[in-house]
């Protein structure tokens, strides 16, 4: 499988499984978790969620697609602007660290930029590293200015992703921000 560098050095899946909308149907749950397991076994070992999503219901049902496995996947979730406070991502993370039954978020992420300071979320961002509850962090849905700002901010050259929408007809990170991280090395 294709993987991509982060600024660690530690090499992640390129593909991963995303779970937005996962968890919402009670009915569909049992399909879901089968789903997800393939997806290990088929060597889609990274799995992407969020706080968001249902409510933490995906979270929760991550944890039991993983149970048993946990040392095979690489976790990424997010946490929501409005909790990114100094004190409301550390909550923040315990409460999805309960849902995915897990001692640690490999790659946390800020879903998108709100009216939290950035300098307060890296604050929290490292501590929590500190603390061994998350291995990584980033950001989710930042332009350009946001991730200059970001990089200007103590412990925003730690910031190991840029999480973005990016297809073949949503190309526009490539005029701008697509250069610049790839200049920084953030993938």
């Amino acid at each position: 499988m294709k993987t991509v560098t982060l600024l660690s050095g530690e090499h992640v899946p390129a593909f991963g499984l995303g779970t937005w909308n996962i968890g919402d149907d009670p009915a569909a749950r049992a399909e879901e978790i089968a789903t997800l397991r393939l997806g290990l076994d088929s060597g889609a070992t990274l799995i992407d969620t969020a706080e968001m999503y249902g409510g933490g219901r995906s979270e929760e049902l991550i944890a039991e697609a993983i149970a048993g496995r946990r040392e095979e996947v690489f976790l990424v979730s997010k946490v929501y602007p409005h909790n990114a406070s100094a004190t409301g991502a550390v909550a923040a993370c315990e409460r999805s660290l309960r849902r995915l039954k897990t001692d640690r978020i490999d790659l946390y992420l800020l879903h998108w930029r709100g009216t939290v300071p950035l300098a307060e979320t890296l604050h929290a961002f490292m501590r929590l590293k500190e603390a061994g509850k998350i291995r990584h962090y980033g950001v989710s849905n930042l332009d350009l200015a946001d991730m200059q700002d970001l990089w200007r901010a103590r412990g925003g050259e730690a910031v190991q992703t840029n999480q973005l929408l990016y297809n073949l007809t949503r190309r526009g990170i490539e005029w701008d921000l697509l250069p610049w991280s790839q200049q920084q090395q953030v993938p």
